[in-house]
């Protein structure tokens, strides 16, 4: 019997992205990665905002998942830093902010930020899966 990948899984064989992931928790480091499958192999971890701008000053990334309620400094303020480090190394990473709470001004806080899409935390990342292929795939510039 042949099993079906999905199509996340062709994509992320096809063409693997470098993708930074921002969280200050680890369980929620470990459930993004365990989540993402195959592309966790060109993927890195960071804990904190200073973290992950030194990352961003060594390495070019494609995507950026970015947890929006961490301390010292928040996702919406570290996105900001991190495009225009970014930028300065000469890639655009789409953004992709992630928070457990779900807020009525959510979307509008994204829209009017530097983050290109949201999703809320769950156990299930099928929604992160299907915005990486819409961002980085089907509508890359």
């Amino acid at each position: 019997m042949i099993k079906e990948k999905s199509l996340f899984a062709f994509l992320g064989e096809v063409s693997p992205l470098n993708i930074l992931l921002v969280d200050d928790d680890m369980a929620s480091q470990y459930v993004i990665t365990k989540n993402l499958g195959l592309l966790n192999r060109n993927l890195d971890l960071c804990d904190s905002a200073h973290d992950a701008i030194r990352h961003a000053q060594r390495k070019n990334y494609d995507l950026i998942i970015v947890d929006l309620n961490m301390p010292v400094i928040n996702g919406f303020e570290l996105t900001k830093t991190l495009k225009i480090t970014s930028q300065c190394n000469g890639s655009n990473p789409k953004v992709i902010g992630t928070t457990v709470m779900d807020h009525p001004l959510l979307p509008t806080l994204v829209m009017y930020s530097e983050v290109d899409d949201y999703i809320i935390k769950s156990a299930d990342y099928g929604d992160l899966k299907e915005k990486i292929v819409n961002l980085c795939y089907l509508h890359q510039n």
